[in-house]
């Protein structure tokens, strides 16, 4: 069903990954898309694919780890298109493994700018327009990390920007909420992105995803974005300050037992 048609979303970190799984979802079910992302040739070029005279996707280039570039990202938005319907905070850093296992230098200002404060000016310099719409939503893209450590995988900044961002959440919803601006985030557990190699090529990852996750698969970031729609649209108009987890299951398995599982398992 097409939940979107003559809708207007502005996405962050929109040009790969999940960011451009939730723009491929976005597009499909009607909405014009503004992907803000600081890959600015990968994004004019994914803009321009998806791009029709009925239904565009503009590329806007900002620099969100500023209060300034991110009112500039909702203004082109908002000049570009005349509306704001839906916002998604997606972008956020990646994960220099040199930071992790640091605990003094490692990249807080990063997931800080990024993670929080980004998504708190973007949905602030928002609200004014999100008002306009009759169906407002705003859906934040967290991670299992923000209640699970991984310290292999990911610097204590990373745990402490998503953790943080869910109280954000939590937050906005309430502050925006006399406004029918609804405010939830989505949670997700392993992704297989579209580009390069996936989580579940790799032999060693298979054993373990088949051990840990009952549906026994990552997620697709298509899979991430229909969730991140489906909080977007009417059909979610009662849902707001939610976390949704997406994780096939994974964190209801018991650790012990699903690491002595991948153990075993030939």
């Amino acid at each position: 069903m097409a939940r979107h048609l003559n809708k207007v979303a502005l996405v962050t970190g929109g040009a790969q990954g999940i960011g451009a799984g939730i723009v491929k979802v976005l597009h499909e079910q009607g909405a014009s898309i503004a992907i803000v992302d600081r890959q600015e040739e990968k994004a004019a070029a994914f803009a321009n694919k998806l791009s029709r005279p009925d239904q565009k996707v503009i590329a806007v280039a900002a620099d969100i780890s500023t209060e300034s570039g991110c009112r500039a990202a909702v203004d082109a938005v908002v000049d570009g298109f005349g509306s704001l319907d839906m916002l998604v905070n997606n972008a956020a850093p990646g994960r220099d493994k040199a930071h992790i296992g640091q605990l003094t230098g490692a990249d807080w200002e990063d997931h800080d700018a990024i993670v929080l404060q980004a998504t708190a000016w973007l949905s602030d310099h928002a609200a004014p327009f999100l008002r306009q719409s009759a169906s407002p939503a705003i859906v934040n893209i967290s991670s299992v990390t923000a209640s699970a450590i991984a310290p292999e995988q990911c610097s204590w900044p990373y745990h402490v920007s998503k953790s943080g961002l869910e109280q954000l959440t939590r937050y906005l919803a309430c502050r925006l909420g006399p406004d029918n601006i609804r405010v939830n985030a989505v949670a997700p557990g392993l992704v297989d992105r579209d580009e390069g190699m996936k989580i579940s090529d790799n032999p060693k990852n298979r054993k373990i995803i088949d051990a840990i996750v009952p549906l026994k698969r990552a997620a697709t970031a298509r899979e991430i974005g229909q969730i991140v729609s489906f909080l977007c649209s009417d059909e979610a108009s009662y849902l707001t300050g939610q976390i949704l987890t997406a994780d096939g299951g994974m964190g209801v398995r018991e650790v012990f037992g699903a690491a002595l599982s991948a153990v075993e398992t030939p």
